[in-house]
């Protein structure tokens, strides 16, 4: 008790103050907090840029690179995911830099996941209360309620930003300051992008090679989220503790993925490491329906849409309880 009592003392102003200083010039520049980050640096400092760069330094690889520029769209998306849940990095400067960064390949600011996703999809999880829900246009599971439901959700969540916008632009709070940087990060990215291309290549050319490396992936990376918390979702009981959510558990796809196929477990503990899902998941699993335990996401489309209109053994059913 003693030692406790004793650890408790603050220490002196100018002692705390230089011991701050000590540990904020000890972190170094993109220190993640967790070593397993190292690939998440590697993917958001590296990879994700590598793909404008090589497209307007070589516009003939810009046709080519298409397949990886919808990899690193998706990842952008993935990324945010897990910096908005758990901060990457241990220095708030660097923080606030990979979120720009992000930005960019997202292709809007990542604050708009705070009033989206962490405050009302967390809050509700695909409940009635959801603006995104999925049942909102339909209970019906098909590909045409999938692709109307991702463009829809465009209108959906438009409110909760508005809101988000006012609200932090009011207490012009460290919140708003990271908004405007994000959205500058974005306008001054794609503008400048945009403008390289041109003047390199002429405005037809340079236009789409532009479009092919950058407009397009970071124009579909939210959609892409919206599809997949579709998929994620879809025909799952929200007002289960276990069935809420769809699991995609193939070791690749989550490698890939930085581990955002096992979904319910991010449900329970939101702020938890992306390396800590695999573990969580199979402690988690017995509970949870067969029928969330898909194997990747390409199967489940495969299955719902190409081959569930013509055999009904391959749709989903509601596991929602009706009365």
């Amino acid at each position: 008790m003693e030692a406790v009592a004793l650890s408790a003392v603050p220490p002196p102003a100018s002692q705390s103050a230089s011991a701050r200083r000590a540990r904020r010039a000890s972190f170094g520049f993109l220190v993640p907090r967790n070593r397993s980050d190292v690939r998440t640096v590697i993917w958001g400092w590296l990879l994700l840029p590598s793909v404008p760069i090589l497209g307007l330094s070589f516009p003939r690889l810009a046709p080519w690179l298409l397949p990886l520029a919808l990899y690193t769209s998706y990842c952008s998306a993935v990324l945010t995911h897990n910096h908005v849940h758990a901060r990457v990095f241990r220095s708030r400067l660097d923080n606030d830099l990979y979120g720009m960064l992000l930005s960019v390949f997202w292709g809007s600011p990542i604050a708009f996941w705070l009033p989206t996703h962490v405050e009302h999809h967390h809050r509700y999880v695909d409940g009635p209360e959801e603006a995104t829900r999925t049942r909102r246009r339909s209970p019906n599971h098909n590909l045409w309620q999938a692709v109307l439901y991702t463009f829809s959700c465009v209108v959906w969540e438009w409110p909760l930003l508005v809101e988000y916008v006012k609200r932090v632009r009011s207490r012009r709070s460290r919140a708003w300051a990271n908004l405007r940087n994000q959205f500058l990060a974005v306008l001054f990215a794609h503008t400048g992008a945009m403008a390289v291309a041109i003047a390199l290549y002429g405005p037809g050319r340079g236009l789409l090679t532009y479009a092919l490396v950058l407009g397009l992936p970071s124009t579909l990376a939210p959609l892409f989220m919206l599809f997949t918390n579709y998929l994620q979702h879809v025909h799952c009981d929200p007002s289960s503790p276990d069935n809420h959510s769809r699991n995609f558990i193939s070791p690749a796809l989550n490698w890939l993925l930085f581990n955002n196929g096992y979904h319910t477990v991010h449900h329970d503990r939101p702020s938890a490491h992306w390396t800590q899902y695999q573990a969580l998941h199979k402690q988690r699993a017995p509970s949870i329906h067969p029928s969330l335990m898909v194997h990747s996401m390409q199967t489940f489309c495969v299955t719902s849409y190409l081959l569930g209109p013509f055999f009904p053994r391959f749709r989903t059913r509601s596991l929602l309880k009706t009365t």
